[in-house]
Order: C-alpha cells, then sequence, then structure tokens
C-alpha cells in the first residue's frame, strides 16, 4: 500500500518518522496571490499613517495594521507549512520526541520513553469537507490524530492524518515503545 505522507527512517540509534503536511493544492496556489494583494493593502495603510490625509482616523488604522500583521504573519505560516511542513516523529536513546518542522525550524517536545503508555489512532480525523479540514488548520480542533499518554495527561501529534494513516503511525512506532 502506498504511503504518500509517511516516511520511516531507520538510524543507527533508532527509528525516525516523518509524516508530511497534508497539501492543498488550491490554497498552495491561490494564497501567494492573496497575500501579495493583502501585502500591498498593508502598505497602503503604512503610508496613510506616515502621510495622514485630514480625515484620517490613525487610531483605527493603527488597531487595523495590528490584525492585517496577525493575519500576514500567520498566512504565510500556514503556506510554508502546507507546502514544507513535517512532523518528526524520533524514538532514540529513551527519548521519544516530536518536532513540527517547517524548513527546519520548529517546536520539538521530549518525553522519556519509559513514560509513553497507549499509544494509538485517536482525534479528529479530516474529512472530505474543506471546512473541516480547516478548522484542524486553524487549531480549533487541537492536536492531532495519534494520542498517548505520558504523566496522567493526553498528547498529540500527527495533524490531518487519516485513520488508515494514524493506524499505520501507530504499528510503525509501537515496536520501539514499551509494551
Amino acid at each position: 500500500m502506498p504511503r504518500p505522507r509517511l516516511r520511516q527512517l531507520q538510524t543507527v540509534s533508532g527509528t525516525e518518522l516523518h509524516i508530511l503536511a497534508r497539501k492543498e493544492w488550491g490554497s498552495l496556489i491561490f494564497t501567494p496571490a492573496w497575500l501579495a494583494f493583502w501585502t500591498f493593502g498593508g502598505i497602503m495603510v503604512i503610508k496613510w499613517l506616515i502621510h495622514p490625509g485630514p480625515s484620517t482616523s490613525r487610531a483605527f488604522l493603527s488597531l487595523w495594521l495590528t490584525f492585517w500583521l496577525l493575519a500576514e504573519v500567520w498566512v504565510v505560516y500556514w503556506w510554508l507549512w502546507t507546502a514544507f511542513g513535517k512532523e518528526i516523529v524520533t524514538i532514540r536513546e529513551g527519548v521519544f520526541e516530536i518536532k513540527r518542522d517547517v524548513l527546519g525550524y520548529g517546536r520539538k517536545r521530549s518525553f522519556p520513553v519509559g513514560s509513553v503508555r497507549n499509544l494509538r489512532a485517536s482525534g479528529f480525523f479530516p474529512s472530505n469537507s474543506y471546512w473541516g479540514n480547516y478548522l484542524v488548520q486553524l487549531k480549533l480542533v487541537t492536536g492531532g490524530t495519534v494520542g498517548f499518554d505520558v504523566q496522567g495527561q493526553v498528547k498529540k501529534f500527527g495533524t490531518q492524518l487519516t485513520e488508515p494513516e494514524a493506524q499505520e503511525v501507530v504499528q510503525d512506532l509501537k515496536p520501539y515503545l514499551p509494551s
């Protein structure tokens, strides 16, 4: 069975599993065009703030510019994640590590292998609905589709994996974890 989003690598000291971000080609193509217009709008507002007209509301434009900047940063990150992102799950030297990687940068979470319990496919599985998947990207549906227990808390990874993919991840990783 093809595994287009899953790549397992064996290393000298353990195993590494790469879960590639789901490619949404329409968004990958449309977003840079939208971002160009959005950036142009922000530049125009900056110009109005620097050279205000007689009826320019500087407070409103400053507030608008704050939200514009937040949206700009979020959309750039989302596009980079969709184009180049992956989750890297590493088990080696007694450590279970999960990294959300975009072009070599990202946040790592590490757990002692001995504290990882009950690795399972769980959570919100993506649907064919654009809006259902969009909620996952917005982080309105949290975590991922592979869960495990560590020190009384549930941790998740595997954003937007289908249920069969999540089950494959569990099968790939279970041999490297204590039973």
